[in-house]
């Protein structure tokens, strides 16, 4: 049954289209993702040791040869450091226990009181620019548009989720039925009670996103969705890894821990041009990130009680976030695990 129209401006025809595509985290169709350009740089040996170093999760020796390579002007090396800076979830043990002042000197560029973006010193590149720009209060929803040309829909989605949580004036414009059912509740959000009617008619059955429209979703349907969802694939891949044979379990776990579909559909590669969606995920570096973000969910008073929780459900992934979380405890004198 086709999806029915509502009358939107022709000027956000273009973004509805690369919008549709880009929001379940799937492979763009057309040239779009295919003609991005590369970051300059990706392809020197010594970036490439440097990202097959940070995706085995070896910082130490990874991040020291990025902030060499960024110094040296090397685009691909600042466009990751710019990234792994500006996103927690990205940033291991090796960082976290290192003085603010060093770890500043390793991800950021000389100047200023606390240094400058790499983004911002490699302007003139097309993915670093879009970054900057979303930085930008004004930015607005041709943002989206240029990450997904950039081939970037993961991106596309931060953008998507950031511009409505700014409550953008031009998402009220956008047909909710050229928007991928995955996002339909950030539009839900800010429309008036007609719309939000039009907007939950478009919302497949069972979809999490229900969740987030003040409905209650029961265990075997989220379950169901987690499982078959391109959306859930951050979790998948570390539930894939730590609880092969109770999956749908690890799953509900995961998500309920995580405590955000915002953060869900925003998990994964610091920069497709750079690493696919999937390679990264199936990496160390993927799977530490995402635990990361589920421990970052809770603050330190509540993470113990949170990984009980969790580890009550299915123990695998409880064992895994608890050793996650210990990789990050400040060493103590006389304590050989750091705990």
């Amino acid at each position: 049954m086709p999806r029915p129209r509502f009358p939107f401006p022709r000027r956000f025809r273009p973004f509805l289209r690369l919008v549709s595509a880009a929001a379940a985290g799937l492979a763009l169709t057309g040239a779009a993702a295919s003609t991005a350009p590369p970051l300059p740089g990706a392809e020197v040996p010594a970036f490439v040791a440097a990202l097959n170093d940070w995706l085995a999760d070896d910082e130490a020796a990874a991040l020291p040869a990025l902030a060499d390579l960024a110094g040296a002007g090397n685009g691909a090396a600042r466009v990751l450091l710019g990234q792994i800076d500006k996103m927690p979830s990205l940033q291991g043990p090796y960082l976290a226990h290192m003085p603010r002042a060093r770890r500043i000197a390793l991800l950021r560029a000389p100047g200023g009181l606390s240094g400058r973006s790499w983004l911002g010193e490699q302007a003139g590149t097309p993915l670093a620019d879009a970054w900057m720009a979303l930085r930008s209060p004004g930015s607005g929803p041709e943002l989206v548009e240029r990450f997904q040309t950039l081939g970037e829909p993961r991106a596309a989605r931060e953008a998507f989720i950031t511009l409505a949580a700014r409550e953008q004036p031009g998402l009220a414009a956008i047909d909710p039925a050229a928007v991928d059912s995955d996002l339909l509740y950030l539009l839900w959000r800010l429309g008036d009670a007609d719309e939000r009617t039009r907007i939950a008619a478009l919302v497949p059955p069972g979809h999490a996103q229900w969740q987030m429209m003040g409905q209650v979703l029961d265990a075997r349907s989220l379950e169901r969705w987690l499982l078959t969802s391109q959306a859930a694939e951050p979790l998948t891949a570390l539930c894939r890894s730590v609880c092969p044979e109770s999956l749908g379990t690890c799953l509900g776990a995961a998500y309920g821990a995580l405590g955000s579909h915002d953060a869900l559909l925003t998990l994964g590669t610091p920069a497709e041009t750079l690493v696919s969606q999937a390679e990264f995920l199936a990496s160390p570096r993927g799977q530490a990130s995402v635990m990361r973000r589920i421990l970052l969910a809770s603050s330190m008073r509540a993470r113990r009680a949170m990984i009980e929780r969790v580890t009550g459900a299915v123990a695998c992934l409880g064992e895994a976030l608890t050793t996650e979380s210990i990789r990050y405890r400040p060493a103590l004198p006389g304590v050989v695990d750091g705990g």
